[in-house]
Order: structure tokens, then sequence, then C-alpha cells
């Protein structure tokens, strides 16, 4: 980890640690507890981490210089942004933080609000507390991820979000994969899922009676029908637990997968399912067990680490992936030919 983000970590860690001591902690108090959790740092880096968050404007104050446990450094709790939102100093930093994971929504029509948002807190912090603030953040970046896809009509979401909170069933207009055909499908809405940098809507589909999911780009029209969904509202968590995506397939397969030494760190530093268990070979390789639906996402998952990936089991899913790699090897063909 590099000096700047090694301080970003330890000043998050420094403000949970002075929230949770009602009576505040000492410089050597708080020395002592980062060592304790992996930091290897001296007084003298406590006394300008504090001096930072100081000149960040953050609540802090110092007492009990005279008494017998020395100097004690305490926090106020809550930070009031405008009049109704109070946040902790740590769920201000962390969200301060965050922003720049917001970047993949930066064509919908979600981001003005956001940026609305940040401005507020920029503003309520001041010039020199903001500075202070970006100062501890620089290097501290999260990858962007895949950008919102363009086209999405503003007025086609802000139905569906309605249709969503208010439960009512909602008349699409929806395109097929390959675009070549619509049609009309009313639909039981149930929430709306952001991944992968686009949007999409998961809902019944009142005319077999199946929770689907739906891709926001190629709703091309959404009208709320005066008509109550009352099908049962379904968890998010539960819903997706047998995908590793957006795709969700049958009943999860018990899949062993294993990797080679080029790949294996990659895969064990990640939490790609929740059902993931990784052991460890001879040679450097790896094996990943998961429960999940057989899927395309699955499969393209498998193919994306080409000859370092092999499918154990089941045969079902090693005979999708040859398949798929025998026909992107044909593509090949003829250039290889000429």
């Amino acid at each position: 980890m590099s000096g700047r983000n090694s301080q970003v970590s330890r000043i998050y860690v420094v403000l949970g640690l002075l929230e949770s001591a009602r009576l505040g902690l000492s410089v050597a108090e708080i020395t002592d507890r980062l060592q304790e959790r992996g930091f290897e740092i001296a007084k003298r880096t406590v006394y300008r981490d504090l001096e930072a968050l100081l000149a960040a404007g953050f609540p802090l104050t110092q007492q009990g210089k005279n008494d017998e446990l020395g100097t004690r450094w305490t926090l106020e709790h809550n930070t009031r942004i405008q009049q109704h939102l109070v946040l902790s100093s740590r769920e201000l930093f962390a969200l301060y933080l965050a922003r720049s994971v917001l970047i993949p929504l930066r064509d919908t029509p979600f981001f003005a609000d956001l940026q609305t948002v940040f401005q507020k807190i920029e503003d309520r912090l001041g010039s020199k507390s903001l500075g202070e603030l970006q100062e501890v953040s620089t290097d501290f970046h999260f990858e962007p991820g895949p950008r919102w896809g363009l086209g999405i009509d503003p007025d086609v979401v802000e139905t569906i979000r309605a249709a969503c909170t208010e439960r009512q069933v909602l008349l699409v207009n929806y395109s097929s994969v390959n675009g070549r055909q619509t049609r009309d499908r009313k639909v039981g809405p149930q929430f709306l899922y952001f991944a992968k940098g686009s949007l999409y809507l998961v809902a019944e589909d009142c005319e077999v009676g199946t929770v689907k999911v739906f891709s926001i780009p190629r709703i091309n029209s959404a009208t709320m029908l005066d008509e109550e969904y009352k099908g049962e509202a379904t968890d998010p968590e539960q819903f997706f637990s047998s995908a590793i995506g957006v795709y969700v397939g049958g009943q999860p397969l018990h899949s062993r997968i294993r990797f080679g030494p080029n790949v294996a760190n990659f895969i064990k530093e990640r939490r790609w399912h929740s059902t993931q268990r990784v052991i460890s070979k001879e040679g450097g390789w790896i094996e990943v067990e998961l429960e999940v639906a057989q899927t395309p996402e699955l499969i393209q998952w498998v193919l994306g680490f080409g000859s370092q990936a092999l499918v154990i089991e089941p045969a079902s899913l090693a005979d999708a992936v040859a398949a798929e790699a025998r026909l992107t090897s044909d593509l090949y063909s003829p250039l290889k030919a000429s």
C-alpha cells in the first residue's frame, strides 16, 4: 500500500477509534491500538494525522491537559449537513472518498442529482476543510468500471422507479436481444438493479408468472397502469444468489473450476460468489468450487481466463465452454488461412 493510501486507511481507523471512545484517547493509546491493527507507526505519525483531521474541519478537541490521564483527544460523533442530514465523521470521510465509485453513473439521469448532493457537502465544509480533505484522499482511487450505456430515456427510468415504489403494473415496449423484434410486455415491477455499467428492472412477467430481469436500455417506453401489482416482493440478494452476474438461470449446480498459476493469486484475492471455496493444488494451481446456475455470464467468465481455466465439473458447463471456445476459434480460421 502506498504511503498516501496507508494514511487514508489509518485516518479512517483513527476516526473509528475516537468515535467509540466516550472519554477520548491519548496519542499513546491511539498509537498502541493502531499497532495492534498492523500499522507500523510512531506517535509523531499519529500527531500528524490528528493535525490533518483538525485542518480538514473534523470536530476534534483536546481535553484534560493537566489531569493524570494526560491530553486526550475526543471527537464529536455527528457532523450536521444543513438541517436534517446528520453524518458521523467516518461516514462523511467515507462518502467523500467513495464519490469516484459513482463515475459509472455519469451518463445516467441520476448523476446531476448526485453532484448536487456533493456540492452541498462541499459548500458546508468550506474551502479550507475541503482542500485538506482532498489532500488526504489524493491517490486513493476506485476503478470506475463500465460506463452507463447511452440513449436511456430518463422519463422511462422515472416511470419505472415510480411503479416500483407504488407497486403498480407496468406496460413496457421491449426489444429483443438482437433488436429485431419489439413487443409490449405487462410486468409487475419489483426493483431496479444497477450492475456492470447498466440498469435492469427485476419484474414479474405477468404473461408467464415468472420473475425475470429486463434490460432498461431495451425498454423503449413504459406506462404505469391503473392496476395494483399484488405479487410477492422479491429479495434482491436471494434472487441473484445463484448468479455470478445479472443472468439468472435455473437451479444452482456444484461447479469445480481449476485455475493455473498465472491467474491463481488474482482469483484468490477476489470474492466472485458467496459460495466460493478455494483449494490449493500442486504446481501453483487452485480449484474454485461454486454453487451457481449455468448461465452465459458463467461461461464467459471461465473463457475470460483462456488456457488458465479448466472446468472439472459439471460436464454440461465443460461442454458449453468447449463449444464456445471452438466457435471463437472458427472465427479466426479464415485469418489463419489467408
